[in-house]
């Protein structure tokens, strides 16, 4: 039997062994490359991340609306009751407006408003008859070519006054026009709406 040398032999072992190494080489080469490509893709996805959180713009708050607020100017202003004569001099023939008994008068932007009773909180058929209702005017301050009580500014519409009647108390309002002047005056007094009806 035909038997291998001791060289021979050992050269065998030396290729074997030399195969194991690269195969042992090639693996472990292969290894490196997997982990390269996994390290290389985690910093990929990484800075992917990183990146589109950088590209999220940053919500302020957002600051509270800026409101203002309007205060109209409010006054009160002296009033009183046309008298008899001056009633009769407009050609003011019905009840007197002594009836009426104002409380108040006052100014809120352009609007004035004129609030009262009646004497003795009640007033009776006689202005009914009439269809009086309660009228309101506004004047400005007397003026040397505008003697008392002063040009008139305003006054109460017929179809918005409230009727004199009854029990209770009335509330009339008008506008004014501020280009005349500065209100300075009130004055109420019963105004006919038509001649006096009389029960059948």
């Amino acid at each position: 039997m035909w038997r291998t040398g001791p060289l021979k032999r050992i050269a065998t072992w030396a290729l074997v062994l030399f195969a194991a190494g690269l195969v042992a080489t090639g693996c472990s080469s292969a290894s490196g490359k997997e982990s390269r490509a996994a390290s290389h893709k985690a910093a990929t996805v990484a800075s992917t991340s990183t990146t589109a959180t950088s590209s999220v713009p940053t919500m302020l708050p957002t600051p509270a609306p800026t409101t203002t607020s309007t205060t109209l100017s409010s006054a009160g202003l002296p009033i009183s009751v046309q008298s008899d004569s001056q009633m009769q001099a407009e050609g003011n023939n019905g009840p007197t407006s002594s009836i009426l008994m104002p409380t108040s008068c006052e100014l809120v932007g352009t609007t004035v408003t004129a609030s009262g009773t009646y004497q003795g909180g009640f007033a009776g058929n006689g202005y009914s008859r009439y269809g009086d209702v309660v009228e309101l005017y506004v004047f400005t301050a007397p003026m040397p070519q505008y003697p008392p009580p002063g040009i008139v500014m305003g006054f109460s519409s017929v179809s918005t006054s409230p009727a004199i009647g009854g029990y209770g108390s009335w509330k009339v309002t008008a506008s004014i026009d501020p280009s005349i002047g500065q209100p300075a005056s009130c004055v109420v007094a019963a105004q006919p709406t038509h001649d006096e009806i009389l029960a059948p």
